[in-house]
């Protein structure tokens, strides 16, 4: 069972009985779970109290803390302590271990430190980019034209995470991330989801060339 977290933009005070009830709800179920995807897009749903529930509890707790417009700089992933696989993109790193002689690679070394866990750098055209035991490796984009490169990130992810959880070398949670993240850059604004069947598809097609 796999539950996701996906911390809705509302910028404005959450209520106060529907985040208790959210906390109660999170706290009574999270255990019956064997994988939390956690998205924390910084816009107050994910306060202290519900990161320590997640880091204190989640069997496998995967982590992704987005940077936008609304949070610019607060919403840093480093301000969680625990992850068992993570990913970002470049600019979340750049925010999260900031300086102009800052080394990409080394950056990700040291959140991987920090978390003492496996996880990924995701860059947009140039693939993906993964980090265990101070083992930096890389996988290309396949994605051969691109609509609309809104969700990609978030695809890759999931199916990244999922195939970590199951145990897969990170490897192969870099492979499959990358096939999600190429076919949800040709749905145009998330209008359909990424299936199943096409993620295999893909992944035969690629491994058959």
């Amino acid at each position: 069972k796999i539950f996701a977290i996906n911390n809705l933009p509302v910028p404005m005070k959450i209520d106060d009985f529907a985040l208790t009830q959210f906390k109660q709800h999170l706290e009574d179920k999270i255990e019956e779970y064997d994988v939390v995807i956690l998205c924390d897009f910084g816009h107050g749903l994910i306060d202290a109290e519900v990161m320590d529930i997640l880091q204190e509890k989640a069997r496998f707790l995967a982590v992704n803390c987005q940077t936008n417009s609304s949070n610019l700089g607060k919403n840093l992933i480093t301000k969680y302590h625990r992850a068992d696989v993570f990913a970002l993109d470049q600019r979340e790193l750049g925010l999260a271990f900031s300086g102009y002689q800052t080394d990409e690679e080394e950056s990700l070394k040291r959140l991987s430190v920090h978390f003492n866990s496996k996880g990924w750098l995701t860059t947009g055209s140039n693939g993906a980019v993964s980090v265990e035991q101070n083992s930096i490796k890389k996988c290309p984009a396949f994605a051969l034209k691109v609509k609309d490169t809104i969700g990609a990130g978030d695809a890759f992810f999931a199916i990244a995470s999922m195939t970590s959880a199951a145990g897969a070398p990170i490897e192969v949670g870099t492979f499959m991330g990358n096939i999600a993240g190429a076919l949800a850059s040709n749905i145009v604004g998330n209008k359909e989801t990424v299936e199943k069947v096409n993620v295999l598809k893909y992944a035969n097609t690629l491994l058959n060339v």
